[in-house]
C-alpha cells in the first residue's frame, strides 16, 4: 500500500510539473498585446474613431428626405350646391342631367422628395471633419500609451517573478547548507567534539528557513497568478525565464562587475528634445487642436447657413394623379441664437486657452519626471553595484567562518550569522538588480522611446 501511494504521488508531481508553462519575457509581452483587455479596448476606440470620421464625412452630401400618406375623410372636402333653376333644367336636352351638388376630396395618396444640399454651413461640415481626424489620432496615440503601460506591467510583473524565483535557489542553497551543517555537528555532538547546543542551533535556523521558504512559494504563486491573468493565460501555471545574465552576475566577480557600468550610459538621451515624443504631450498636442476645432465650431453655428435644393410632390386627391417637382435656395439666420451664442463662444475660448497652458504645464513637468526617472536609473545602478560587492564578501565571510568552525576558532552563532548575512547579500542583489531593470524600463517610458 506504502508503494502505491507513493506511485501516485510521483504522477501527480510530474502532471503538475508537466501542465507549468514557462515564458521568457519576450513571450509574455507578446502574450500581453494579443491577449489583454485594455489594448483591446484601445483598439475599439480606435475603430469607433474610423466610423465617427466616416459619418462626419457624410455632411457633405445632399439630404434626402421622403413622405408619403394615404388619407381618408369622413366627408367629402370639397362640397359645392349648384343650386340649378327649373327653367334651365327643362331646356336641356333628353337624358342630359346637371347635378344638384359637386363632392371632391373623399379619398388620396400624398407623397413627397426632397433634397438639400448645403453650401455654407458656417465651417461646421468642414470642422467637424477635422475634429473627427484628431479624434482618431489622438485614439491611436492612446493605443501607443497603453501598449506602453502593458509592456511595464508586464516587465515589472516579471521582474518580480524573477527575484522571487531567484530567492527560492537562494533559499534552497541555503537549506542544503544546513541541512549538511545539521550532519557535520551531529556526528561532532556524537564524537564529543562539541555540544548539542550547537545543533539545536542549526535546526533552528533550518526550521526559519523552510519557513522562509513556504512564503516565498506562496507570494511567487500569487505574482505567477496575476501575470498569466495580465497576459491572457488566467488558469494556468505560468513560469518565467531567468535571464542568462543574473546568475552570471551573481556568480561573477570583478569582470561581472565592470559589465555593469555602461549599462545605463545608452539610455541618456536629451529631455528638451525627448518630451515631444511621447505620448502623454502628442495627446495633449491633440487636445489643443482639438479645443480649437470646437471653438470654430460653435462660431460656425451662429453664421448663417445656405442651401440649395430640389424637390418632387405628386397627389391624386384630385381627378387623375398629377405631380409638381421645385428647385429653390435657402439661407437661415439664427439671429435669436445670437444672444447666448456668444457666451458660448467665450466658454469655447477659454477651454482653448486652457489647453494651450495644460499644454505648456504639462511638458514641464513632463521634463521634471525624465530628470527624476534618469535620477532612479544612477541611483539603482549604485544599489546594483554596491550589492553586487556585498555578495562577494559575504560569500568570503561565510567560507572564513565554515573553517574557523571545524577549528573550533568561532561559534555556531557567529557562524550562522555569517551565513544569514550571505542570503541577506544575495537577497539584496537580486532585488537591486529587478529595480534596476524597472527603473531603466520607467525611464524608456518617460522619455518616449521603444
Amino acid at each position: 500500500m506504502k508503494h502505491i501511494f507513493s506511485f501516485i504521488f510521483s504522477i501527480a508531481l510530474c502532471s503538475s510539473a508537466t501542465a507549468q508553462q514557462v515564458y521568457t519575457l519576450e513571450q509574455l509581452k507578446q502574450f500581453a498585446v494579443e491577449n489583454n483587455y485594455s489594448l483591446h479596448s484601445a483598439q475599439n476606440a480606435i475603430r469607433r474613431s474610423k466610423q465617427q470620421q466616416r459619418e462626419a464625412f457624410t455632411k457633405y452630401f445632399p439630404t434626402v428626405s421622403a413622405t408619403g400618406a394615404a388619407v381618408t375623410f369622413n366627408k367629402h372636402l370639397i362640397n359645392v350646391d349648384l343650386n340649378m333653376p327649373a327653367a334651365l333644367q327643362n331646356i336641356l336636352p333628353p337624358g342630359v342631367n346637371i347635378p344638384s351638388n359637386i363632392q371632391l376630396i373623399k379619398s388620396g395618396v400624398l407623397g413627397s422628395v426632397t433634397a438639400i444640399q448645403p453650401v455654407f454651413m458656417g465651417g461646421r461640415i468642414i470642422n467637424g471633419n477635422r475634429l473627427a481626424k484628431v479624434g482618431l489620432q489622438a485614439s491611436e496615440i492612446q493605443l501607443e500609451y497603453q501598449e506602453d503601460e502593458v509592456e511595464m506591467t508586464t516587465e515589472q510583473l516579471y521582474w518580480q517573478a524573477v527575484s522571487l524565483k531567484e530567492k527560492q535557489k537562494t533559499l534552497r542553497s541555503v537549506h542544503d547548507m544546513l541541512v549538511q551543517l545539521e550532519k557535520e555537528v551531529g556526528d561532532m555532538v556524537r564524537a564529543g567534539v562539541t555540544n548539542r547546543n550547537d545543533l539545536l542551533q542549526v535546526q533552528l535556523r533550518k526550521g526559519e528557513i523552510e519557513s522562509a521558504q513556504i512564503e516565498v512559494d506562496n507570494q511567487f504563486s500569487t505574482i505567477s497568478q496575476l501575470l498569466a491573468q495580465h497576459v491572457g493565460k488566467a488558469g494556468e501555471a505560468v513560469d518565467v525565464v531567468l535571464p542568462a545574465e543574473l546568475n552570471a552576475q551573481l556568480e561573477g566577480g570583478a569582470e561581472a562587475r565592470s559589465s555593469l557600468v555602461a549599462l545605463p550610459l545608452s539610455l541618456k538621451t536629451d529631455h528638451q528634445t525627448a518630451v515631444t515624443s511621447t505620448s502623454q504631450y502628442r495627446l495633449l498636442e491633440k487636445n489643443v487642436e482639438s479645443q480649437r476645432l470646437q471653438h470654430k465650431m460653435k462660431v460656425g453655428e451662429n453664421l448663417p447657413m445656405v442651401g440649395v435644393g430640389a424637390s418632387y410632390g405628386y397627389n391624386n386627391l384630385i381627378d387623375k394623379g398629377r405631380g409638381a417637382g421645385a428647385l429653390f435656395a435657402g439661407v437661415t439666420i439664427p439671429i435669436s441664437d445670437w444672444w447666448g451664442g456668444s457666451h458660448a463662444i467665450k466658454r469655447q475660448k477659454l477651454a482653448y486657452e486652457d489647453a494651450k497652458e495644460q499644454l505648456e504645464d504639462s511638458s514641464e513637468k513632463l521634463i521634471i519626471h525624465m530628470n527624476n526617472a534618469w535620477a532612479a536609473v544612477e541611483s539603482s545602478h549604485k544599489k546594483l553595484l554596491i550589492a553586487h560587492d556585498a555578495i562577494a564578501q559575504a560569500d568570503e565571510n561565510l567560507r572564513l567562518h565554515k573553517d574557523y568552525y571545524k577549528v573550533g576558532q568561532t561559534n555556531m552563532s557567529d557562524l550562522l550569522k555569517a551565513q544569514e548575512q550571505y542570503q541577506s547579500a544575495r537577497d539584496r542583489y537580486i532585488d537591486a538588480y529587478a529595480l534596476f531593470q524597472t527603473k531603466q524600463l520607467e525611464y524608456r517610458k518617460a522619455t518616449g522611446q521603444k
